[in-house]
């Protein structure tokens, strides 16, 4: 894969898409939308050909629309009835899959590749299995055992229900390596290439191997700053006591140099650190994620992205919006979509002309919108 777009180009987009926006109120976001989707789309090309993305601007609006309207009822209900809020929260939780859901189709339906669509046709009762049954079913089965003990005890004793509660956060969070592996591969194996359908073998072992590497690491890089920055807070301490005398009870300024510097160093050090595990989870994810993904016979995928390539990309990322006020986040968008294409690999044992498109049905963008009002995301981080 490659990505032929550059900063300049985009920010010519981006700074007339900001400005058309804001000037409208945000009903040019559709019509942004649609150019920044058909930019990167048509940017991202394989075997010399470009993805092309064919959403229409009015029917993104209408979606939009819909959702900001619900946005504003949330709000509204949580201000003046805080009850009723939490209803509509609960509420919103359960039409989450269906959110989700609706997104990935619109997603797939709206994109091509040489004149043929891609589609999704995942089932919504998977969708809610993936997504709602099994992470809330430790909680539930917490619920229902206080259930239990409350009447067969007869009262309610909050040391009895404590470690229920524990308990069942603790499953869900070692159960989000296995969960990550069945959505990941629910979304792409029920994807579609024309008459041809992408297969996904993921292996929940890997996922836990991963993630139990960056526990560990994250373990000893924690320590190893937290011990450096002791040891430079200690000297400081020493050193800030033998001046102390010297002041007559004042503390000089440059004896609390040093101690301001462990204290930022630590601060610092904290937040490349967590760049770093960012990098490595999101490496070594992706490599196995598209090692293992095959549409048919024809063709094999494969990613090549390292996690110090990636680390670097981060903090070069970083660096830029903070000394550009924001103003870099058009290059910033083209240098991910390059390093991700580039670091992509497609391994041809066919012609992808035989393919032949599907008839793909009208359908509605109010699914993909809601989720992006609501901050809900369907595509894992697995795009380009």
């Amino acid at each position: 894969f490659q990505f032929t777009g550059n900063g300049g180009e985009f920010f010519k987009i981006w700074i007339v898409n900001l400005i058309l926006s804001i000037l409208t109120l945000g009903i040019y976001s559709a019509w942004a939308k649609v150019r920044t989707n058909r930019y990167f789309y048509g940017n991202t090309q394989i075997d010399n050909s470009g993805f092309e993305y064919h959403a229409k601007p009015l029917a993104i609006l209408k979606g939009r629309l819909i959702a900001v309207a619900l946005l504003l009822i949330y709000v509204l209900i949580g201000q003046l009835f805080p009850a009723a809020g939490m209803a509509f929260v609960l509420l919103l939780l359960l039409a989450t899959p269906w959110v989700i859901w609706r997104s990935m189709q619109f997603n797939a339906r709206m994109s091509s590749y040489r004149n043929v669509r891609f589609g999704f046709n995942g089932k919504l009762n998977n969708a809610y299995k993936y997504l709602l049954y099994i992470p809330l079913m430790p909680l539930l089965t917490a619920a229902l055992a206080g259930i239990v003990m409350y009447f067969v005890t007869g009262k309610a004793d909050p040391g009895m229900y404590v470690p229920l509660v524990v308990t069942a956060f603790l499953v869900t969070y070692l159960m989000l390596p296995f969960l990550q592996k069945a959505i990941t591969t629910y979304y792409i194996g029920n994807h579609r290439y024309g008459q041809g359908t992408l297969h996904v073998d993921l292996s929940a072992k890997k996922y836990y191997l991963i993630y139990l590497c960056m526990f560990g690491w994250s373990i000893l890089i924690f320590a190893g700053i937290l011990i450096a920055a002791a040891v430079a807070m200690f000297f400081s301490g020493m050193n800030l006591a033998a001046m102390m005398p010297a002041a007559e009870g004042e503390v000089p300024v440059m004896a609390m140099a040093p101690l301001i510097a462990a204290t930022v160093f630590m601060y610092i050090a904290m937040l490349v650190a967590g760049v770093w595990i960012k990098a490595y989870v999101k490496a070594h994810v992706r490599n196995h994620v598209f090692s293992n993904i095959q549409l048919d016979n024809v063709m094999k995928l494969d990613s090549t992205i390292t996690t110090g390539r990636l680390f670097r990309f981060y903090l070069v990322n970083i660096l830029l919006m903070i000394f550009t006020l924001g103003f870099a986040y058009p290059w910033i968008k083209v240098r991910i979509a390059r390093i991700m294409a580039n670091t992509t690999h497609a391994q041809l044992a066919g012609s992808l002309d035989q393919y032949v498109s599907l008839q793909q049905s009208k359908q509605s963008a109010i699914g993909d919108e809601i989720g992006e009002a609501f901050d809900l995301d369907a595509n894992l981080d697995l795009a380009f």
